[in-house]
């Protein structure tokens, strides 16, 4: 069982903050509040994630430990992960985030799926020099049927695929965001042709000239109930 629950109210009250008060800063409501801190139920990954990155705690210390209000104090996160300049010394990283909501607009075409600009921004405690992209998994993406089999509100989090980490993509998961599709596959190398396979009768042929459009899996932050 996670810690979560208690770790909301402990840095909740440590902070003076109302369950209403603490819900408004990540667009949840009092009642969410009130059911993760009674157990009842737990909060979704990214919303464990951007609790965490907000108030500068680290994210397994968050979920499994007991935090203590001496350490809520010393993390004294609040104005720390607002502040892009701050968020480059802690090694944070912001990242291009296609959660549910993102992703069922870039289905009806009221945005590109690399519409970049648009997109909210995942933090992440995660020092990386390549792109980044973060999604919500749900099976209404196009995705192969041997990945593995991701719960929904998992969040996947891809590098771009570069001159450096290609030979890494050997029957790895890959992602493809193109204008108007974005499709999860499994990387298939036959010697100097590199194909993201989505099934028996679509692969996507990759190529250097098209930058941020074809990743590989980095990361996966499980969804737990």
């Amino acid at each position: 069982m996670t810690k979560i629950g208690a770790n909301i109210k402990k840095v909740r009250t440590t902070k003076g903050l109302s369950q209403q008060a603490f819900a408004d800063l990540f667009e949840l409501t009092r009642g969410n509040i009130s059911s993760y801190e009674e157990n009842r139920a737990e909060p979704r990954i990214e919303t464990v994630i951007r609790i965490a990155n907000y108030f500068c705690i680290p994210l397994d210390h968050f979920i499994t430990g007991n935090i203590t209000i001496n350490e809520i104090l010393k993390f004294n996160g609040d104005k720390l992960i607002e502040e892009k300049n701050h968020i480059i010394k802690l090694q944070l990283r912001e990242v291009p985030f296609i959660n549910d909501n993102i992703y069922l607009k870039c289905s009806h075409q009221e945005l590109a799926f690399n519409d970049w600009g648009a997109f909210p921004r995942l933090v992440l405690p995660e020092p990386h020099n390549s792109n980044l992209v973060a999604l919500t998994f749900n099976n209404n993406i196009p995705h192969h049927s041997s990945l593995p089999h991701y719960q929904m509100n998992d969040v996947l989090v891809f590098e771009e695929v570069t001159q450096q980490n290609v030979h890494l993509c050997q029957h790895k998961t890959g992602l493809y965001t193109g204008e108007k599709e974005m499709i999860l596959g499994r990387y298939e190398i036959q010697q100097t042709q590199i194909d993201l396979v989505l099934n028996d009768f679509k692969a996507l042929r990759f190529q250097f000239k098209h930058p941020m459009t074809f990743w590989k899996l980095f990361a996966v932050y499980q969804h737990t109930l």
